[in-house]
């Protein structure tokens, strides 16, 4: 999380986009400070509470193939990333069938909640960063990962506003124009500067069976309709349909 004094506050949900907006901030703002690495809104700080605060999202089809080819084979040993690929035994489909399944298996979900901690020290990086608490909130609801990072980051957060990863630098230009701090300079920052954090992968219908896909749509129903999101398939796909 970044915090920009008497501005907004940016919580940053992974693999959205967040890499980009952070940089941004820190380049032209510059007395933000960082409360938190990935922390969730509602361990906020009471007097940033009010501030505008501005999150970014992105298709769910799309968020897990690239979430899988950003974490895999780098964080293979995490326990998160051990346990969605069953310690490297599952590719791309097996991997977000049990990311897709993991609120609505209680089995697998207990063997997860063992291995996240009790408590997380939202300082550091690339550590666990959901507590043994957040995920047993999460039994029974049925949601998908992606919906449940969202839930845990974003709460109940209110005048909240979403960048979605599509139509990034518009979102992000619009967002700092409605609070009248959209310089000539960070707009052609926002508009020129090369993607961040990148993972390279093809068009993200490729990596799904109609089963998969159907089960994203089940999954992350809340934030698909939400945000108006649909499952598109490139030219490639459909040629071999």
């Amino acid at each position: 999380m970044i915090v920009v004094p008497d501005k907004f506050v940016f919580v940053h949900l992974p693999r959205c986009g967040g890499t980009f907006i952070a940089d941004a901030i820190w380049k032209f703002f510059p007395s933000a400070r960082q409360i938190g690495y990935h922390l969730p809104w509602t361990l906020l700080p009471s007097e940033y509470s009010q501030l505008p605060v501005l999150g970014a999202v992105r298709n769910p089809w799309e968020f897990y193939v690239s979430w899988y080819h950003h974490v895999w084979p780098r964080d293979a040993e995490t326990p998160l990333i051990s346990w969605v690929t069953d310690n490297g035994k599952h590719g791309f489909a097996g991997s977000t069938r049990n990311a897709l399944n993991f609120a609505a298996d209680n089995d697998r979900l207990d063997r997860l909640i063992e291995l996240v901690p009790e408590e997380v020290d939202y300082n550091r990086k690339h550590i666990p960063n959901i507590t043994k608490e957040a995920l047993r909130k999460a039994r029974g609801t049925g949601v998908g990962y992606f919906t449940f990072r969202f839930n845990h980051l974003f709460g109940n957060a209110k005048n909240i506003s979403f960048c979605r990863q599509e139509a990034l630098r518009e979102d992000l230009i619009n967002f700092f124009d409605r609070l009248s701090i959209l310089s000539n300079g960070l707009s052609e920052y926002v508009l020129g500067s090369e993607k961040k954090n990148t993972a390279e992968y093809v068009h993200y219908s490729t990596y799904y069976t109609p089963e998969l896909a159907e089960l994203v749509k089940v999954r992350d129903r809340l934030l698909i309709e939400k945000f108006g999101y649909t499952f598109e398939r490139s030219l490639e796909t459909q040629s071999k349909i």
